[in-house]
């Protein structure tokens, strides 16, 4: 015997499993059939259904969807509105301040007009018993001037 040659008793039974397995025939029927569908556009036929269901349902069932969203939640939705619509007012008021502390003297000034502002208003509408009557007088005119006339007498 050969040095290359087996002896039959010796041979290794093989068991593997082959490296390709043919796919059953429906399955190669229907990549066939795929495969060889008319192509419009560079798509086949199921890409461009695909893409009419997601052009319909964007067309017709999403904006049911906002409105309704939108219906819902109008009133968190409006106060997160005018939340975030104060923040550049309120950077732009920080920037005056900025520029008016800037200028010599000005800031001084109008702490000094605020101090007296809020003395006089102290001595003119808290001291003293008829002056908070009228006060109280003037802010109950001018909530039922902007709130309409509940309960509020206008004069």
């Amino acid at each position: 015997m050969n040095e290359f040659e087996t002896s039959p008793t010796t041979e290794a039974i093989h068991t593997e499993k082959p490296i390709f397995e043919p796919t059953p025939a429906p399955a190669r029927l229907a990549e066939r059939e795929q495969a060889t569908a008319p192509k419009v556009g560079g798509l086949t036929n199921e890409q461009r259904q695909q893409a009419r269901e997601k052009l319909y349902w964007l067309l017709t069932v999403f904006p049911d969807q906002v409105s309704a969203f939108l219906g819902e939640y109008q009133q968190p939705l409006r106060t997160l509105l005018i939340i975030l619509a104060t923040v550049p007012f309120v950077a732009l008021a920080v920037a005056i301040l900025e520029v008016v502390n800037a200028i010599p003297l000005l800031g001084p000034t109008c702490e000094l007009v605020g101090f007296g502002y809020t003395c006089w208003f102290l001595y003119r509408y808290v001291l003293f018993e008829a002056g908070r009557r009228e006060f109280g007088q003037k802010v109950n005119e001018y909530k039922s001037r902007i709130l309409g006339n509940e309960g509020g007498s206008s004069s």
